[in-house]
């Protein structure tokens, strides 16, 4: 794997090359670099049924005072694949059972608020300890059918985007990134770099020159308005 930091400067470098004088930093560059990766990352990982990309996590389950629910926070921005596959799996160690190691206990089955509800019709279906659900409302993760043995923490398996709001990240950090799609990416970037700095500057739309003076005063009259003289329609 490579940093972000390799592939932040071949690209700025390979811009600067053909634009010596252009205003482009790192980070605007490094901005870029996410938006555009994780695009094709989550199009790969949609193709691809593989692991290399999946992070597990050991979280703390929590319990809303008002009404006994059960639920998690995510720790980081996930993929919003349908049926919210960017979890890869939750589960947890029954204390009946703790030489389990965790991803192979008991898993939570994916639902929605809407569906849960049927659920509880039928006693094969009905969520609880040994066949406990989960759902998601956007950071939070719900869980069914453990609320009575007061579970601390789950194990749960993540498929992490790129978030470009997320100040943690350093340069130097891992690019977890397919690298068959790196060639991918820089070429896409490099096409955005040309378009963006090819725009000529008296094209920007700054407001510079404006003259009010300039504006008509007269009423703009419709090519479909007929005009109006002496009171009396024109025929």
């Amino acid at each position: 794997m490579v940093s972000y930091r390799l592939v932040v400067f071949d690209i700025l470098n390979d811009l600067k090359q053909i634009y010596d004088d252009a205003d482009l930093t790192p980070f605007k560059v490094f901005y870029w670099v996410l938006i555009h990766a994780d695009r094709l990352k989550k199009q790969h990982m949609e193709k691809i049924d593989s692991g290399a990309f999946i992070t597990p996590f050991i979280l703390t389950v929590n319990v809303e005072p008002d009404n006994g629910r059960n639920y998690f926070t995510l720790p980081a921005s996930i993929y919003d694949f349908d049926k919210d596959d960017g979890i890869d799996y939750i589960t947890y160690t029954p204390a009946v059972d703790l030489s389990l190691p965790t991803f192979a206990s008991v898993k939570f089955t994916r639902t929605t608020p809407s569906k849960s509800q049927r659920l509880y019709f039928r006693e094969e279906e009905t969520p609880s300890p040994a066949n406990p659900y989960f759902y998601r409302q956007g950071n939070r993760i719900y869980l069914l059918g453990v609320e009575q043995i007061n579970i601390t923490e789950i194990e749960a398996a993540l498929k992490l985007s790129f978030n470009p709001l997320d100040a943690t990240i350093d340069l130097d950090d891992e690019f977890e990134f397919p690298s068959d799609l790196i060639p991918v990416l820089k070429r896409q970037l490099l096409d955005l770099g040309r378009f963006v700095l090819n725009i000529p500057k008296d094209a920007i739309n700054d407001g510079a020159g404006f003259d009010a003076k300039a504006m008509p005063t007269q009423k703009l009259i419709s090519v479909n308005e007929q005009p109006v003289a002496n009171g009396n329609q024109s025929e």
